[in-house]
């Protein structure tokens, strides 16, 4: 396993995918090893906190772009109009004095 850096990983995410396709080897015959049991526990766990996570971030996501949307809209209808100038543009300088 490699070391992952904040940036990093942020980036690249594991996925609960990836959780569930990881397979461990098994010892040799005579060595100590790991009781599978556990280790498949965990990652079921994993798997579940990753799910659940996801979920959470997900829901977090929509609520932030309702909540974008309802400022906009907020702004806009309490936002200053533009000012029209007196003239608007409809006649020049000359025009006014006549």
């Amino acid at each position: 396993m490699h070391k992952v850096g904040v940036a990093a990983s942020r980036l690249a995410r594991l996925c609960p995918e990836q959780v569930k396709r990881i397979r461990f080897r098994r010892t040799r015959f005579g060595r100590r090893g790991l009781a599978e049991e556990q280790v498949y526990g965990f990652l079921r766990a994993v798997v579940d906190e990753l799910t659940a996570r996801d979920g959470v971030e997900a829901s977090l996501r929509a609520e932030n772009a309702r909540l974008k949307g309802a400022l906009r809209e907020w702004q806009s209808s309490f936002a200053p109009r533009p000012t029209r100038m007196a003239n608007a543009g409809r006649w020049t300088e000359p025009e006014q004095r006549r």
